[in-house]
Protein backbone atom coordinates (compact mmCIF):
# COMPACT_ATOMS: atom_id res chain seq x y z
CA UNK A 1 0.00 0.00 0.00
CA UNK A 2 1.11 3.68 -0.53
CA UNK A 3 0.64 6.17 1.33
CA UNK A 4 0.67 10.26 0.06
CA UNK A 5 0.68 13.03 2.18
CA UNK A 6 -0.37 16.43 0.74
CA UNK A 7 -1.61 19.59 2.56
CA UNK A 8 -1.12 17.62 5.76
CA UNK A 9 -3.51 15.28 4.76
CA UNK A 10 -2.52 11.46 4.39
CA UNK A 11 -4.25 9.42 1.49
CA UNK A 12 -3.88 5.65 0.94
CA UNK A 13 -3.73 4.18 -2.40
CA UNK A 14 -3.01 0.21 -3.69
CA UNK A 15 0.22 -0.37 -5.42
CA UNK A 16 -1.02 -0.65 -8.35
CA UNK A 17 -1.66 2.77 -8.57
CA UNK A 18 1.83 3.55 -7.92
CA UNK A 19 2.71 5.75 -11.41
CA UNK A 20 -0.48 7.67 -10.98
CA UNK A 21 0.49 8.61 -6.89
CA UNK A 22 4.22 9.16 -8.21
CA UNK A 23 2.68 12.22 -10.22
CA UNK A 24 0.36 13.35 -8.01
CA UNK A 25 3.13 13.36 -5.11
CA UNK A 26 5.54 15.01 -7.84
CA UNK A 27 3.05 17.63 -8.80
CA UNK A 28 2.76 18.62 -5.10
CA UNK A 29 6.47 19.04 -4.32
CA UNK A 30 6.52 21.23 -7.78
CA UNK A 31 4.06 23.37 -6.36
CA UNK A 32 5.95 24.33 -3.25
CA UNK A 33 3.54 22.08 -0.60
CA UNK A 34 6.19 21.71 1.78
CA UNK A 35 3.84 18.29 3.58
CA UNK A 36 4.08 16.32 0.41
CA UNK A 37 5.48 12.87 1.22
CA UNK A 38 5.07 9.51 -0.53
CA UNK A 39 6.16 6.15 1.91
CA UNK A 40 5.23 2.28 0.90
CA UNK A 41 3.55 1.53 3.88
CA UNK A 42 2.80 -2.61 4.98
CA UNK A 43 -0.38 -4.14 3.72
CA UNK A 44 -2.77 -3.94 7.03
CA UNK A 45 -3.65 -7.43 8.45
CA UNK A 46 -6.86 -8.79 6.85
CA UNK A 47 -9.05 -8.10 10.11
CA UNK A 48 -8.55 -4.44 9.80
CA UNK A 49 -10.92 -2.19 7.78
CA UNK A 50 -8.03 0.02 5.68
CA UNK A 51 -9.84 3.55 4.32
CA UNK A 52 -11.37 3.14 1.00
CA UNK A 53 -8.36 3.71 -2.02
CA UNK A 54 -8.16 7.81 -2.48
CA UNK A 55 -10.03 9.05 0.82
CA UNK A 56 -8.12 11.68 2.78
CA UNK A 57 -7.43 10.90 6.02
CA UNK A 58 -6.44 13.89 8.45
CA UNK A 59 -3.22 13.42 10.40
CA UNK A 60 -5.19 14.33 13.59
CA UNK A 61 -6.96 10.87 13.16
CA UNK A 62 -8.32 8.72 15.87
CA UNK A 63 -5.21 6.76 18.01
CA UNK A 64 -6.69 3.32 16.32
CA UNK A 65 -5.98 4.73 13.06
CA UNK A 66 -2.25 4.46 11.25
CA UNK A 67 -0.91 8.15 11.27
CA UNK A 68 1.61 9.14 8.63
CA UNK A 69 4.29 10.07 11.66
CA UNK A 70 4.31 6.42 13.04
CA UNK A 71 4.83 4.45 9.48
CA UNK A 72 8.15 2.24 9.48
CA UNK A 73 10.75 4.12 8.00
CA UNK A 74 13.49 2.30 6.16
CA UNK A 75 12.39 -0.69 4.35
CA UNK A 76 14.85 -3.40 3.61
CA UNK A 77 17.43 -2.66 0.11
CA UNK A 78 15.98 -4.04 -2.88
CA UNK A 79 12.67 -2.00 -3.27
CA UNK A 80 9.96 -3.08 -5.62
CA UNK A 81 10.80 -1.38 -9.17
CA UNK A 82 8.73 2.13 -9.01
CA UNK A 83 8.11 1.69 -5.47
CA UNK A 84 9.81 4.48 -2.95
CA UNK A 85 13.01 3.51 -1.53
CA UNK A 86 13.96 5.31 1.64
CA UNK A 87 17.46 4.20 1.46
CA UNK A 88 17.41 5.49 -2.39
CA UNK A 89 15.68 8.71 -0.69
CA UNK A 90 18.22 9.16 1.96
CA UNK A 91 21.29 9.00 -0.39
CA UNK A 92 19.56 11.49 -3.31
CA UNK A 93 18.71 13.75 -0.14
CA UNK A 94 22.79 13.36 0.68
CA UNK A 95 23.81 13.89 -2.73
CA UNK A 96 21.79 16.86 -3.56
CA UNK A 97 23.49 18.40 -0.73
CA UNK A 98 26.93 17.39 -2.38
CA UNK A 99 25.37 18.68 -5.22
CA UNK A 100 24.31 22.66 -3.83
CA UNK A 101 28.02 22.45 -2.14
CA UNK A 102 29.81 21.85 -5.38
CA UNK A 103 27.60 24.57 -7.52
CA UNK A 104 25.93 22.09 -9.49
CA UNK A 105 22.17 22.97 -11.23
CA UNK A 106 20.26 19.77 -12.55
CA UNK A 107 17.13 19.46 -14.34
CA UNK A 108 14.52 17.98 -12.07
CA UNK A 109 13.55 14.21 -11.67
CA UNK A 110 10.32 12.93 -13.89
CA UNK A 111 8.83 11.04 -11.14
CA UNK A 112 9.28 11.35 -7.05
CA UNK A 113 12.93 11.29 -6.20
CA UNK A 114 14.10 7.86 -4.58
CA UNK A 115 11.21 5.86 -6.79
CA UNK A 116 13.03 2.72 -7.82
CA UNK A 117 13.89 2.06 -11.45
CA UNK A 118 12.61 -0.95 -13.43
CA UNK A 119 14.78 -3.66 -14.92
CA UNK A 120 15.49 -1.95 -17.77
CA UNK A 121 17.02 0.87 -15.56
CA UNK A 122 18.89 -1.90 -13.53
CA UNK A 123 20.57 -3.62 -17.23
CA UNK A 124 21.09 -0.07 -18.67
CA UNK A 125 23.34 0.59 -15.49
CA UNK A 126 25.06 -2.25 -15.72
CA UNK A 127 25.31 -1.77 -19.56
CA UNK A 128 26.92 1.39 -19.19
CA UNK A 129 29.17 0.32 -16.42
CA UNK A 130 30.56 -1.98 -18.27
CA UNK A 131 31.27 -0.04 -21.34
CA UNK A 132 33.09 2.68 -19.27
CA UNK A 133 35.24 0.08 -17.84
CA UNK A 134 36.16 -0.88 -21.40
CA UNK A 135 36.99 2.87 -21.71
CA UNK A 136 41.19 3.29 -21.64
CA UNK A 137 42.67 4.75 -19.05
CA UNK A 138 42.58 8.75 -18.78
CA UNK A 139 47.00 8.28 -19.22
CA UNK A 140 46.88 5.31 -22.05
CA UNK A 141 44.17 8.11 -23.67
CA UNK A 142 46.58 10.84 -23.49
CA UNK A 143 49.73 9.44 -23.90
CA UNK A 144 47.99 8.12 -27.40
CA UNK A 145 47.47 11.54 -28.17
CA UNK A 146 50.49 13.22 -27.16
CA UNK A 147 52.28 10.91 -29.58
CA UNK A 148 50.15 11.85 -32.23
CA UNK A 149 50.63 15.55 -31.88
CA UNK A 150 54.51 14.66 -31.64
CA UNK A 151 54.14 13.15 -35.39
CA UNK A 152 52.52 16.25 -36.29
CA UNK A 153 55.88 17.86 -35.42
CA UNK A 154 54.76 21.58 -35.22
CA UNK A 155 56.30 24.22 -35.86
CA UNK A 156 55.16 28.35 -35.60
CA UNK A 157 56.30 30.73 -38.08
CA UNK A 158 56.13 34.47 -37.12
CA UNK A 159 56.54 37.04 -40.04
CA UNK A 160 54.95 40.02 -41.59
CA UNK A 161 52.49 40.02 -44.25
CA UNK A 162 54.35 41.19 -46.90
CA UNK A 163 56.48 38.52 -46.65
CA UNK A 164 53.54 36.04 -47.91
CA UNK A 165 52.07 34.95 -51.02
CA UNK A 166 50.08 32.50 -52.22
CA UNK A 167 50.78 30.66 -55.50
CA UNK A 168 49.24 29.19 -58.62
CA UNK A 169 47.95 26.02 -56.42
CA UNK A 170 46.38 27.86 -53.32
CA UNK A 171 49.16 27.15 -51.43
CA UNK A 172 51.40 30.31 -49.54
CA UNK A 173 54.95 31.01 -49.97
CA UNK A 174 57.41 32.41 -47.80
CA UNK A 175 60.49 32.39 -49.28
CA UNK A 176 61.40 29.03 -50.67
CA UNK A 177 59.17 26.75 -48.25
CA UNK A 178 55.37 26.82 -49.33
CA UNK A 179 52.25 25.30 -46.94
CA UNK A 180 48.68 24.07 -47.52
CA UNK A 181 46.54 25.61 -45.71
CA UNK A 182 42.99 24.91 -44.18
CA UNK A 183 39.74 26.63 -44.62
CA UNK A 184 39.80 27.29 -40.94
CA UNK A 185 43.03 29.02 -41.30
CA UNK A 186 43.06 30.53 -44.51
CA UNK A 187 39.62 32.54 -42.93
CA UNK A 188 41.94 33.43 -40.31
CA UNK A 189 44.52 34.54 -42.46
CA UNK A 190 42.27 36.65 -44.57
CA UNK A 191 40.72 38.74 -41.57
CA UNK A 192 44.51 39.58 -40.05
CA UNK A 193 45.52 40.95 -43.54
CA UNK A 194 42.51 42.73 -43.65
CA UNK A 195 40.21 41.35 -46.56
CA UNK A 196 37.94 38.69 -44.62
CA UNK A 197 34.76 40.57 -46.15
CA UNK A 198 35.77 38.40 -49.60
CA UNK A 199 36.81 35.15 -47.89
CA UNK A 200 34.15 33.13 -48.80
CA UNK A 201 34.36 34.21 -52.39
CA UNK A 202 38.08 33.21 -52.21
CA UNK A 203 37.30 29.69 -51.03
CA UNK A 204 34.21 28.92 -52.50
CA UNK A 205 33.99 30.71 -55.97
CA UNK A 206 37.53 30.97 -57.47
CA UNK A 207 39.76 28.45 -58.49
CA UNK A 208 43.57 27.80 -57.56
CA UNK A 209 44.80 30.53 -59.81
CA UNK A 210 42.30 32.75 -59.19
CA UNK A 211 42.63 32.91 -56.03
CA UNK A 212 46.33 33.14 -55.82
CA UNK A 213 46.40 35.55 -58.25
CA UNK A 214 43.58 37.83 -55.85
CA UNK A 215 45.18 37.07 -52.53
CA UNK A 216 48.68 37.92 -53.62
CA UNK A 217 47.25 41.18 -54.96
CA UNK A 218 45.87 42.05 -51.68
CA UNK A 219 48.81 40.93 -50.07
CA UNK A 220 51.19 43.76 -52.28
CA UNK A 221 48.95 46.49 -52.45
CA UNK A 222 47.21 46.63 -48.93
CA UNK A 223 48.40 48.70 -45.97
CA UNK A 224 48.75 46.06 -43.44
CA UNK A 225 51.75 44.64 -45.38
CA UNK A 226 53.76 45.50 -42.14
CA UNK A 227 51.18 43.54 -39.98
CA UNK A 228 52.94 40.29 -37.80
CA UNK A 229 51.38 37.17 -38.12
CA UNK A 230 52.39 33.93 -36.90
CA UNK A 231 51.48 30.31 -39.29
CA UNK A 232 50.97 27.75 -36.70
CA UNK A 233 51.83 24.20 -38.78
CA UNK A 234 52.13 20.77 -39.00
CA UNK A 235 53.18 17.78 -41.18
CA UNK A 236 50.07 15.93 -42.46
CA UNK A 237 50.10 12.11 -43.20
CA UNK A 238 51.01 12.95 -46.69
CA UNK A 239 53.90 14.62 -45.69
CA UNK A 240 53.21 18.35 -46.39
CA UNK A 241 53.60 20.87 -44.33
CA UNK A 242 50.07 22.74 -43.98
CA UNK A 243 48.74 25.69 -41.66
CA UNK A 244 46.16 24.76 -39.10
CA UNK A 245 45.94 27.91 -37.84
CA UNK A 246 46.80 31.74 -38.09
CA UNK A 247 47.48 33.81 -35.05
CA UNK A 248 49.00 36.75 -33.78
CA UNK A 249 51.97 37.25 -32.08
CA UNK A 250 50.62 37.69 -28.50
CA UNK A 251 49.13 34.51 -29.10
CA UNK A 252 50.51 31.94 -26.13
CA UNK A 253 50.68 28.55 -27.93
CA UNK A 254 49.83 26.16 -24.91
CA UNK A 255 48.83 23.03 -27.34
CA UNK A 256 46.45 20.04 -26.40
CA UNK A 257 49.59 17.61 -25.52
CA UNK A 258 50.73 19.80 -22.94
CA UNK A 259 47.74 20.36 -21.39
CA UNK A 260 46.93 16.42 -21.21
CA UNK A 261 50.60 16.26 -19.55
CA UNK A 262 49.20 19.15 -17.48
CA UNK A 263 46.06 17.07 -16.14
CA UNK A 264 47.35 13.66 -16.01
CA UNK A 265 48.15 13.31 -12.58
CA UNK A 266 45.30 13.89 -10.97
CA UNK A 267 43.30 11.36 -13.32
CA UNK A 268 45.50 8.50 -13.53
CA UNK A 269 42.51 6.25 -12.09
CA UNK A 270 39.73 7.18 -14.48
CA UNK A 271 38.44 5.67 -17.82
CA UNK A 272 38.51 8.51 -20.46
CA UNK A 273 36.33 9.51 -23.10
CA UNK A 274 38.74 11.19 -25.59
CA UNK A 275 38.91 12.84 -29.00
CA UNK A 276 41.47 14.60 -31.10
CA UNK A 277 39.72 15.76 -33.82
CA UNK A 278 43.16 17.66 -35.07
CA UNK A 279 42.04 21.53 -33.69
CA UNK A 280 41.98 20.38 -30.13
CA UNK A 281 40.94 17.60 -27.73
CA UNK A 282 37.54 16.57 -25.46
CA UNK A 283 38.30 14.32 -22.95
CA UNK A 284 35.96 13.29 -20.11
CA UNK A 285 37.25 11.30 -17.04
CA UNK A 286 35.03 9.54 -16.02
CA UNK A 287 33.96 7.64 -12.34
CA UNK A 288 31.11 5.06 -12.10
CA UNK A 289 30.26 3.19 -9.04
CA UNK A 290 30.29 -1.15 -9.00
CA UNK A 291 26.56 -0.70 -8.12
CA UNK A 292 23.96 0.95 -6.25
CA UNK A 293 21.62 -0.58 -3.62
CA UNK A 294 17.85 0.32 -4.81
CA UNK A 295 19.02 2.52 -8.02
CA UNK A 296 16.69 5.26 -8.23
CA UNK A 297 15.04 8.49 -10.11
CA UNK A 298 17.42 11.35 -8.91
CA UNK A 299 20.45 9.24 -7.92
CA UNK A 300 23.71 10.93 -9.71
CA UNK A 301 25.23 7.66 -11.28
CA UNK A 302 28.22 9.02 -12.75
CA UNK A 303 30.82 11.82 -12.29
CA UNK A 304 33.98 13.09 -13.94
CA UNK A 305 36.20 16.09 -15.15
CA UNK A 306 36.01 17.14 -18.72
CA UNK A 307 38.90 18.54 -20.46
CA UNK A 308 38.26 21.12 -23.30
CA UNK A 309 41.05 22.53 -25.76
CA UNK A 310 41.93 24.92 -28.43
CA UNK A 311 45.25 24.78 -30.86
CA UNK A 312 43.73 27.23 -33.25
CA UNK A 313 43.20 31.02 -31.65
CA UNK A 314 39.46 30.03 -31.76
CA UNK A 315 38.86 28.79 -28.38
CA UNK A 316 39.54 28.64 -25.15
CA UNK A 317 41.23 26.29 -22.78
CA UNK A 318 38.06 24.83 -20.32
CA UNK A 319 38.06 22.40 -17.37
CA UNK A 320 35.03 21.34 -15.51
CA UNK A 321 33.31 19.10 -13.05
CA UNK A 322 30.27 16.90 -14.62
CA UNK A 323 27.83 14.81 -12.96
CA UNK A 324 25.32 13.00 -14.55
CA UNK A 325 21.61 12.13 -12.61
CA UNK A 326 18.86 9.79 -13.17
CA UNK A 327 15.70 11.44 -13.98
CA UNK A 328 13.38 8.66 -15.19
CA UNK A 329 12.71 4.87 -14.14
CA UNK A 330 14.70 3.22 -17.21
CA UNK A 331 17.98 4.92 -17.21
CA UNK A 332 17.28 6.57 -20.43
CA UNK A 333 16.43 9.92 -19.64
CA UNK A 334 19.46 11.49 -17.99
CA UNK A 335 20.55 15.00 -16.76
CA UNK A 336 23.83 16.34 -16.97
CA UNK A 337 25.37 19.14 -15.23
CA UNK A 338 28.80 20.60 -14.99
CA UNK A 339 30.47 23.45 -13.06
CA UNK A 340 33.52 25.28 -14.65
CA UNK A 341 37.16 25.58 -12.94
CA UNK A 342 39.14 27.04 -14.79
CA UNK A 343 38.65 29.06 -18.50
CA UNK A 344 42.03 30.83 -20.26
CA UNK A 345 42.59 32.19 -23.40
CA UNK A 346 45.66 31.60 -24.98
CA UNK A 347 47.38 34.68 -23.67
CA UNK A 348 50.18 35.56 -21.19
CA UNK A 349 52.69 33.32 -19.67
CA UNK A 350 52.51 29.68 -20.53
CA UNK A 351 53.93 28.53 -17.65
CA UNK A 352 51.09 30.29 -15.70
CA UNK A 353 48.21 28.63 -18.27
CA UNK A 354 49.52 25.17 -17.23
CA UNK A 355 49.08 25.51 -13.55
CA UNK A 356 46.31 27.00 -13.78
CA UNK A 357 44.96 23.82 -15.83
CA UNK A 358 46.82 21.35 -13.22
CA UNK A 359 45.24 23.53 -10.68
CA UNK A 360 41.54 23.25 -12.27
CA UNK A 361 41.57 19.76 -12.81
CA UNK A 362 42.29 19.33 -9.22
CA UNK A 363 39.54 21.50 -8.03
CA UNK A 364 37.19 19.80 -9.86
CA UNK A 365 38.23 16.44 -8.82
CA UNK A 366 37.42 18.13 -5.61
CA UNK A 367 33.68 19.05 -6.88
CA UNK A 368 33.24 15.47 -7.84
CA UNK A 369 35.63 13.87 -4.67
CA UNK A 370 32.81 12.86 -1.91
CA UNK A 371 31.16 10.96 -4.77
CA UNK A 372 34.23 9.48 -5.49
CA UNK A 373 35.13 8.95 -2.21
CA UNK A 374 31.58 7.13 -2.08
CA UNK A 375 31.88 4.63 -4.99
CA UNK A 376 35.51 4.22 -4.67
CA UNK A 377 36.03 1.06 -3.64
CA UNK A 378 39.05 -0.05 -5.25
CA UNK A 379 40.92 2.76 -3.79
CA UNK A 380 39.57 1.64 -0.21
CA UNK A 381 40.81 -1.72 -0.55
CA UNK A 382 44.45 -2.34 0.46
CA UNK A 383 46.98 -5.12 0.01
CA UNK A 384 49.97 -5.67 2.21
CA UNK A 385 52.23 -7.66 -0.46
CA UNK A 386 50.74 -5.59 -4.00
CA UNK A 387 53.53 -7.36 -5.86
CA UNK A 388 52.58 -10.43 -4.85
CA UNK A 389 49.44 -10.18 -5.09
CA UNK A 390 50.13 -9.14 -8.95
CA UNK A 391 52.27 -11.89 -9.10
CA UNK A 392 49.49 -14.57 -8.36
CA UNK A 393 46.72 -13.28 -10.71
CA UNK A 394 49.00 -14.47 -13.17
CA UNK A 395 50.03 -18.10 -11.12
CA UNK A 396 46.20 -18.03 -10.16
CA UNK A 397 44.88 -17.25 -14.12
CA UNK A 398 42.86 -14.15 -13.26
CA UNK A 399 45.66 -12.84 -15.72
CA UNK A 400 45.49 -15.17 -19.16
CA UNK A 401 46.84 -13.52 -22.08
CA UNK A 402 45.56 -15.32 -25.82
CA UNK A 403 48.85 -16.57 -26.82
CA UNK A 404 51.59 -19.02 -25.25
CA UNK A 405 54.04 -17.03 -22.96
CA UNK A 406 56.11 -17.74 -20.41
CA UNK A 407 54.16 -16.83 -16.94
CA UNK A 408 57.51 -15.22 -15.71
CA UNK A 409 57.77 -12.40 -18.39
CA UNK A 410 54.00 -11.55 -18.19
CA UNK A 411 54.94 -10.82 -14.11
CA UNK A 412 58.41 -9.24 -15.68
CA UNK A 413 56.00 -6.72 -18.42
CA UNK A 414 53.52 -6.28 -14.85
CA UNK A 415 56.08 -5.19 -12.40
CA UNK A 416 58.05 -3.14 -14.81
CA UNK A 417 53.97 -0.68 -15.05
CA UNK A 418 53.62 -1.15 -11.67
CA UNK A 419 57.25 -0.02 -10.90
CA UNK A 420 56.41 2.79 -12.97
CA UNK A 421 53.26 4.33 -10.53
CA UNK A 422 53.62 1.96 -7.70
CA UNK A 423 50.56 1.45 -5.35
CA UNK A 424 48.79 -0.64 -2.42
CA UNK A 425 45.20 -0.72 -3.72
CA UNK A 426 43.58 -3.12 -6.03
CA UNK A 427 43.19 -0.04 -8.70
CA UNK A 428 46.94 0.13 -8.77
CA UNK A 429 47.12 -2.87 -9.72
CA UNK A 430 44.90 -2.67 -12.11
CA UNK A 431 46.35 0.55 -13.18
CA UNK A 432 49.77 -1.43 -13.90
CA UNK A 433 47.78 -3.99 -16.17
CA UNK A 434 46.27 -1.59 -18.50
CA UNK A 435 49.68 0.03 -18.44
CA UNK A 436 51.40 -3.18 -19.33
CA UNK A 437 48.92 -3.84 -22.05
CA UNK A 438 49.97 -0.83 -23.66
CA UNK A 439 53.63 -0.64 -23.40
CA UNK A 440 54.62 -4.18 -23.72
CA UNK A 441 56.01 -3.96 -27.71
CA UNK A 442 55.55 -7.43 -27.95
CA UNK A 443 52.09 -7.53 -27.27
CA UNK A 444 49.73 -6.45 -29.83
CA UNK A 445 46.09 -5.50 -29.97
CA UNK A 446 44.38 -8.87 -28.89
CA UNK A 447 46.62 -9.32 -26.31
CA UNK A 448 45.90 -5.39 -25.27
CA UNK A 449 42.20 -5.37 -25.56
CA UNK A 450 41.84 -8.91 -23.85
CA UNK A 451 43.88 -7.39 -20.35
CA UNK A 452 42.44 -4.03 -20.54
CA UNK A 453 38.87 -6.46 -20.04
CA UNK A 454 40.62 -8.49 -17.67
CA UNK A 455 41.57 -5.35 -15.82
CA UNK A 456 38.11 -3.94 -15.26
CA UNK A 457 36.67 -7.80 -14.02
CA UNK A 458 39.69 -7.83 -11.68
CA UNK A 459 37.68 -4.40 -9.89
CA UNK A 460 34.53 -6.73 -8.82
CA UNK A 461 36.83 -9.73 -7.74
CA UNK A 462 37.55 -7.63 -4.67
CA UNK A 463 33.96 -5.94 -4.29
Amino acid sequence: MLALTRNDTTEYFPDSDQERVMKLYWKARQEGDGTAALKKVPDPPPDDEPPPPGVGMALAAPDDRPRAAALPSAPAPSTQPGQISEVAQERIALQEEWLGKAGFSLAPPLYAPGTRVIALGDNNFRTERTRVERLPLFQTAADSTVQTIAREDRADLALRLGEVEMDDSGRLRVGDESFGLTLPAFRQFATLAGFGAGVRYLSELCDAQLRGDNVSWQLRNRSKRDKEVVLRTRVTEGRHRQVFATVTPSYAAVDSDEVLRAAGADLTDARTELVYDGTGVRATAIFMPDQVIDLAVGDVFKAGVRIETDDTGRGRIRVMAVVWRNRCLNLLIVGEGTVETMSQVHRGDPGRILSAVHDGVTLAREKVGEFLEAWGHARQVHLPEPKEELASWVDKGRIELPLREDPKRIVDALFAAYDEEPGETVADLVNAVSRAAHQTPRWGMDVRESLERQAAELVYAYA
